[in-house]
């Protein structure tokens, strides 16, 4: 654990900053690799009847599209008991035919096991993304009301920095390496908001604490006694979340790793986020009013 972890915080502001700015300048070069799901695409749905779902099924529906199309971008998903969700990108109609004929004949099945064959259009996939938007903007408004009524507005407002702070650096992150951002990627952005807030809420509980208990205290002081009362828990708790989505990823069919990847990456940048920003930049928003009203009663005091 850091000594005085209050003292070594612009060297946590500067890395958050090198990384944020890494991060937008690839989004704003790059962009986002946008998935089926927000750019549009065709849709293929199976009753698998008696087969069971399995990886080798899915490596097996990957291959039989790609020998039967131009198609890049393939996610093939469980869909239930015994279906298969297939989503690439835009078919051709002689492609879609030949891939549905393949798959028939590949496990043994009839017209009424194919349930849907349809596009997906790009306006639908614009609505998709404004949604996503929307939801993400109101669970932090939400958050940053809950946490300024039950502790203070400063609170809040480094509570959500944090949160600003992961979520760039994960869509960062899926911006410099070019992976594939769907649906999951959002559900995955709404739960480390989650995961984090928590863990954040801990550390100002802490504050609050010594707040109470030591009100003569330094914001250092009172950050620092936050955090090294938060350091083990929070270490802990990522700790033994991080290895049981590990093993999601490394285990999981690509379905499951597309929603694990985004929340082991943002395990790692919440945890580190709440622990050496959110109350070190309160620590130094708090340094920073109590000079500014010093310097305005010592003007008041030279005007007298």
């Amino acid at each position: 654990m850091i000594k005085s972890p209050t003292s070594k915080s612009k060297i946590f502001f500067i890395i958050s900053a090198v990384l944020i700015l890494v991060s937008v300048a690839s989004l704003c070069i790059q962009g986002l690799n946008l998935g089926i799901d927000f750019t549009g695409g065709s849709t293929l749905s199976f009753d698998l009847g008696k087969t069971e779902y399995s990886n080798s099924v899915e490596s097996r529906i990957t291959a039989i599209i790609k020998e039967n199309s131009d198609a890049k971008d393939i996610v093939v998903q469980k869909m239930g008991d015994a279906g298969v969700s297939i989503k690439t990108s835009e078919l051709k109609n002689e492609e879609s035919q030949a891939i549905v004929e393949a798959i028939k004949a590949e496990y043994n099945l009839s017209q009424e096991n194919v349930s849907q064959v349809e596009k997906v259009s790009g306006s639908v996939s614009g609505e998709l993304i404004k949604n996503a938007l929307k939801a993400i903007i109101i669970a932090v408004a939400l958050m940053l009301l809950y946490i300024t009524w039950r502790f203070d507005f400063k609170s809040g407002t480094c509570a959500v920095i944090a949160l600003a702070h992961d979520v760039i650096i994960m869509l960062g992150f899926y911006s410099i390496f070019r992976f594939t951002v769907n649906t999951s990627f959002v559900a995955a952005v709404l739960t480390i908001l989650g995961y984090s807030i928590n863990a954040t809420i801990v550390v100002f509980d802490r504050v609050r604490e010594k707040k109470r208990n030591a009100p003569k205290a330094t914001p250092n002081e009172v950050a620092d006694d936050a955090i090294t009362n938060s350091y083990w828990r929070a270490i802990n708790s990522s700790v033994t979340t991080l290895l049981t989505i590990g093993v999601l990823y490394i285990m999981g069919v690509d379905s499951i790793k597309e929603f694990a990847l985004p929340i082991i990456i943002g395990i790692i940048a919440g945890t580190y986020s709440s622990l050496f920003i959110a109350s070190p930049f309160w620590a130094f928003w708090n340094n920073h009013s109590k000079k500014s009203k010093a310097n305005y009663a010592n003007k008041k005091k030279k005007r007298a």
